[in-house]
Parts: structure tokens; C-alpha cells; sequence
């Protein structure tokens, strides 16, 4: 089984821009959400995967990954997507060993600013940068389902 162990935090100063390695425009479409998960849809610099994710427990969930066609993607999106997407700007930032991607969200999410790390296992030492603040990991304000409920609601990101 694939698992993903992530911790998210709101980003409170701008210091990690000076040490981005690259930078790319995102678009995630929530596609289905249900007790046990979610399955979304990703459109990065002309590729497409879809994502099913299981229920978080802690800092850990399943998570599965399978890429899709463009031809797919626009036939999925058309049919099955909850809303527009959530866009956002996904800056990879390393620090230590681990890569840190750093969420700039545009259109009506615009102003909220995230980072997440993906760690290797649960007992990987993690040293948090200064410029992520506090962790959000777990709370539901900031999960996909309820951001994509805010766009496809015409909201704007208040903080």
C-alpha cells in the first residue's frame, strides 16, 4: 500500500523564496469526496494524474497516484468535477534532506499561503523551518475538500 506521511503549516514569513529550485502552476479539481478519502484530479505543465486518498490518521494516509491522459482528464473534469479547481503556484523548496513545496493559491483562495513536507516514514526526524508557522496538519479549514467548497462557493480566502 502506498502511504503518504505529511505535515502542513501556514506560511508566516517570506525567507524561503530566496531558496526555491523551481516553480509551477497547479490545478486541482476535487473529483469525488466520501467518508473514506477523496479522489482528485491534477493538472501540472500539460500532465494529469489522478489521486485517491484515504482518511488521514495522524500525520499518515494512503495515497495512490496513476497518471491520465489529457483526453482523459478533460473528459473526467467535465463530468465528474465538484466546481472549478483550486489554483495555486507550487514552489519546491529544499531544506536538509527533505523537499518542502510551498503553496501560493490564486484566484479566490488568493492571500493563503501553505507549505507541506512529505517525510520518508513516521520516525524521520523533522526540523521545521522559521518561515513555517503554525502546523495545520489534520485541521479541516484547510483540507482540499473544504478549500475547493470555497471556490465552488464564489468565496474569497479571509484568513
Amino acid at each position: 500500500m502506498a502511504t503518504e506521511v505529511e505535515r502542513k503549516f501556514l506560511v508566516s514569513a517570506d525567507t524561503w523564496r530566496s531558496r526555491v529550485i523551481r516553480a509551477h502552476h497547479l490545478s486541482d479539481y476535487l473529483i469525488a469526496a466520501f467518508s473514506a478519502g477523496k479522489v482528485r484530479l491534477r493538472s501540472c505543465n500539460g500532465e494529469h494524474s489522478l489521486t485517491l486518498k484515504g482518511r488521514r490518521v495522524g500525520v499518515s494516509r494512503s495515497e495512490y497516484v496513476l497518471p491520465v491522459t489529457a483526453e482523459d482528464a478533460e473528459a473526467m473534469i467535465a463530468e465528474f468535477a465538484v466546481g472549478p479547481p483550486i489554483e495555486k503556484i507550487r514552489h519546491d523548496v529544499t531544506v536538509g534532506d527533505l523537499l518542502w513545496q510551498v503553496d501560493e493559491y490564486v484566484g479566490p483562495l488568493a492571500g493563503l499561503v501553505t507549505a507541506d513536507v512529505e517525510l520518508p516514514s513516521l520516525a524521520h526526524p523533522l526540523t521545521v523551518p522559521v518561515w513555517a508557522g503554525v502546523e495545520i496538519t489534520g485541521d479541516p479549514r484547510y483540507a482540499s475538500g473544504h478549500l475547493a467548497q470555497l471556490v465552488f462557493d464564489g468565496a474569497r480566502w479571509t484568513g
